[in-house]
Parts: structure tokens; sequence; C-alpha cells
């Protein structure tokens, strides 16, 4: 216990002192937001990496592959990391303007309603992205509860309330604050996760012997429980069947690459280039990470056949490392499942605040005038507030990790979908593409979900394309100054007057473009064809 303890605290300190260093680069709301767009490769590959790495993935994921077997890596691995690779494509387009959007609504806003100085489509979007957020937050609480519980012996609900300290500490410096801790945190994740999986092939005595477990096991997942079939657990299908894995492999592929928080993250880098090469880069570290995640998922069947009765899957990964690693390197995973909560929650609690303050109550409220200092300290209690929220609704926790975050990805592909690869590869997508596509998707994946639908994914998706296709070609193309920043070098100056006007909250009525220059420029914008 003495090197849990130790290794504890010394994380704790390093968290502590680098959002203290983190706090001197906010000068402006846009540091605040997206790190003044200038963060650089290194640290966008190490907030990428942890962002990426939630304890969905290193608790959820070999909670499945303990209970799923090798279809799990179907499901979930290979559908982050199909996920991954269409998010260049996102980075290619979104960074290209020289004065990005500093949220994803924002973007929302300038693609679709540049000339709303009160934008319901972007108020709408936010209103989505706080509840998707939020329930990303309370997930990772949920998840740090369960490590530290396990680790310290003490209750559960206290574990939450200590992990608001860290949450809190490490979201109010903003992106920089976030985005410093993630690097760090993603080196301990690779480094735990990495000692954990040896130490998990030295206790099961090798693969061979993992392999044999898997084709012969019938242990049920949970004593007490249902016996499972031979070799289930090497079928590509496991126990979930065909189409509900296709519908997890979708969601957390087409749903992820589309999620907010990505889009968001594609703004903050320096240049197109640099959001690009992380995103490649990550790939390399996210390899290091998932394969031992899969080594100890697959490696827990052969040391604990089943796991005590009132626990879920979700703790299979701490319990095999506290009962069966060196006290060192129990630690260092264990730590490293912490930082995984920690990385991810601030992210998605400083999503959740900004959605709030700056797409929602700003947006709404845009006349009033006060200093980015007054901002900043608004946001932050937002984010105190929503912080303290989320840790209360984890009191009682919900029945797994992977399948709560698999539920908001679903849920955000079939809302932004075609809002985000449309808006930035075609200049005919509109505003009433954009409602349709949000609408319809988020109406109809809710319905679909709620009657038991088995790909309610793929269903709310061409649903929505179907409205979207529809929306566009019956309404007027849209205006030059609402795609032109993502399909021109050069853009024009009353392009740059909109784009101003949308990130100056502070800007007089009279200087915002007027409906002659609208009707001038859309005219402009006719002739020049989809």
């Amino acid at each position: 216990m003495t090197w849990y303890i130790a290794v504890f605290g010394f994380y704790m300190v390093f968290l502590i002192w680098s959002c203290l260093q983190s706090l001197k680069n906010v000068e402006s709301m846009s540091d605040f937001t997206t790190g003044g767009h200038r963060m650089g490769l290194w640290i966008g590959v190490g907030t990428s990496v942890a962002t990426w790495v939630s304890v969905a993935s290193v608790m959820g994921v070999p909670g499945y592959l303990y209970s799923s077997g090798v279809a799990a890596i179907i499901g979930w691995v290979a559908g982050w990391f199909f996920g991954t690779a269409l998010i260049p494509l996102v980075a290619y387009k979104i960074r290209r303007p020289e004065t990005p959007a500093r949220t994803f609504p924002e973007y929302v806003q300038l693609r679709y309603e540049p000339f709303k100085k009160n934008s319901h489509l972007r108020t709408l979007v936010a209103a989505l992205m706080l509840i998707g957020y939020f329930v990303f937050t309370h997930l990772q609480v949920v998840g740090f509860g369960i490590v530290f519980s396990t680790i310290k012996g003490i209750d559960y609900k206290i574990a939450i309330f200590v992990f608001l300290i860290f949450l809190l500490f490490t979201s109010i410096g903003g992106f920089w604050s976030v985005a410093v801790t993630d690097t760090v945190n993603s080196i301990l994740i690779v480094l735990g996760v990495v000692l954990g999986a040896g130490a998990v092939l030295v206790a099961t005595g090798g693969f061979e012997n993992i392999f044999n477990t898997l084709s012969t096991s019938t242990a049920p997942t949970i004593e007490g429980g249902e016996n499972l079939s031979a070799g289930v657990l090497l079928s590509p299908v496991g126990t979930f069947g065909l189409g509900a894995l296709f519908s997890i492999f979708i969601s957390n592929s087409l749903g992820a690459a589309v999620s907010p928080h990505w889009v968001t993250r594609m703004l903050a880098p320096k240049s197109v280039k640099v959001a690009i090469m992380q995103m490649v880069l990550s790939v390399i570290a996210l390899i290091a990470i998932f394969l031992p995640l899969i080594v100890i998922g697959l490696g827990a069947k052969t040391l604990i056949p089943s796991i005590p009765a009132g626990q879920t899957t979700d703790y299979i990964m701490p319990i095999v490392i506290m009962e069966y690693a060196h006290p060192l390197v129990g630690a260092l995973t264990l730590v490293a499942l912490c930082a995984a909560a920690v990385s991810t929650a601030n992210s998605m609690l400083l999503h959740c605040g900004t959605s709030l303050y700056n797409d929602i109550y700003k947006n709404i409220f845009h006349n009033k005038k006060i200093s980015e200092n007054t901002e900043r300290k608004q946001l932050r209690f937002c984010i105190f507030a929503l912080g303290i929220i989320a840790v209360v609704s984890a009191i009682k926790p919900p029945v797994l990790l992977a399948m709560g975050f698999t539920y908001v990805y679903g849920g955000f592909g079939a809302a932004f979908f075609f809002v985000v690869y449309l808006g930035l590869y075609w200049k005919r997508m509109n505003r009433l593409g954009a409602y349709a596509n949000i609408i319809l998707g988020s109406f109809v994946y809710v319905l679909a979900k709620v009657m038991g639908a088995t790909n309610p994914f793929i269903i709310a998706l061409a649903v929505a394309f179907v409205g979207v296709i529809v929306a566009v070609y019956a309404t007027k193309k849209p205006p030059l100054e609402a795609y032109e920043p993502y399909f021109e070098v050069d853009i024009s100056p009353s392009t740059k007057k909109v784009i101003a006007a949308i990130q100056n909250t502070n800007i007089d009525q009279d200087d915002y473009p007027k409906t002659t220059e609208i009707g001038e420029y859309q005219n402009r914008a006719s002739h020049l064809g989809s």
C-alpha cells in the first residue's frame, strides 16, 4: 500500500504544479477555449491521446474483453481506430481559416448562420453538447471512483468526491491546463498499461495459456451467472450477435469522428499540417496503449474465471492488477487508470462549461458588454458548478462504462455527421440541411434506441441523410460568407467582417454586416454553384 500512496501523492503534486504553470498562458477567451490556436505538435499528440483514452478504454474495454472475448476488439478498439483515421479529414478543413472558430457551436454558426446575431442553431448544438459531455464527465467520475476505492479500500462515494478536487483544479485553467496535464497523463497511461500487461502475461504463463483458456472456458462472467458457451470468447461476434456488434462499431467510429470535442481539438493546433500530424502520431501511441489493454482484458479470464457477485466487469482491471502485479507496477498501472479518468473528464467538463456559457448564455445575451477577465471568471464558475453536479450524479453509477460512451458517440454521430463532413466538403450544404441533420438525426436515434432497434445509429443516419438532401435542394444556396473560409485561401472582406462580428461579442450593432451586404453577397454566391 505504501507504493500506491507514494505514486499517487507524486501524481497529485504534479497536477497542482502543472495547473499553476498553465494559468500563466491564459490571456484571453481564445486561450481558455482552444489555446489561442497555437498548440504545438507534441502537446497536441499528448492531449489527443489522453482525451481519446478514457475510463471507457482502460476499464470498459478490458471489461468487455473479459466478458465477451475478442469481439470487443472489433466493436470498440477497431471502431475507435477507424474513427481516428477519419479525423484528419476534418482537420484538413476545419483548421484552414486564418481565424478559426473557438468552439464547435461557433463553427456551426459561422458555417450555417453567419448573419445571425443570435444563432438558434448554435444554441441547439451547444445544448446537445452540454448533455453529451455531462454524461461523459459523469462516466469518468464513476471510473475514478472504482479505481480509487479499490486502491485505498475506502467507500466509493468518498472516492468520487476526492476526484472532484482533481477535476476542478485541472479544468479551471482552461485549455492549456488540460493540454499540459493530458500530455503527462498520456505518458503515465502508456507506461502503466504496458507494465500491467507484462504482469498479466507473467501471471498467466503467456499467450498460449490465455488462448487455451479462451477456447475452453465456460465459467460465467459473474459468479452465480449463466455459463458461457465453449469457444464463444474467441468468436468474432462473441456474446453480442452480428447486428449488435456492427452497431457498436459504427457508433464508435463514425460517431466519434464527428464528436464536437474532436472537431474542437482540430481548431487548437497552430496550422493544418500540425493538426493532421498530431492525429497520425496519436495512432502510434494508441497502439502502444490498446495492445496491452487487450492482453490484460483477455488474460484476466485465465486469472479470475468469474468476478464476485455484486461487481460489474468494469472492476476487472483494478482487481487483476491489485492481485497479480508487483506493488510498484500495480501503483503505476492504477495511477494510469486515474490519469485516464482525469485527462478525459477535465476536457469534457471544459466542453460542458464552454457550451453552457460561451455558446448558450452569451449567444442568447449577446448584447451584454463585459471584459474578457469577467468572462473567464464566469466560465470558471460554470465549470465549478457542473463539476459538482457531475460528481453528485455519479453516486449511483451506471452498469457499464464503455457502453455509455458508445451511446453518446452514436447520438453525436447521428446529429452532426453531415453538419461536419458536408459542411466542410460541399458548398451547397446550407442551414436548413444542418437543422434537418441535427433534429431528425437526434430524434430518430433516440426513438430507435427506445424501440430496441439493433442499429439505431444507421437508421438515424439514413433518415437524416434523406432530410438533409431534401432540405438543401428545396431551399436557397448558402451565402458565400458561409463556406468561403473552408474552400478558399484568400477570403473576401465581407467574410472577414462576418467572422469578426461573430467572434467579437462586444461588437456594436451598427458594426454588424447589413442586410444589404447580405443580399449582395448571396447573389454573388449563387453564381458560384455548388
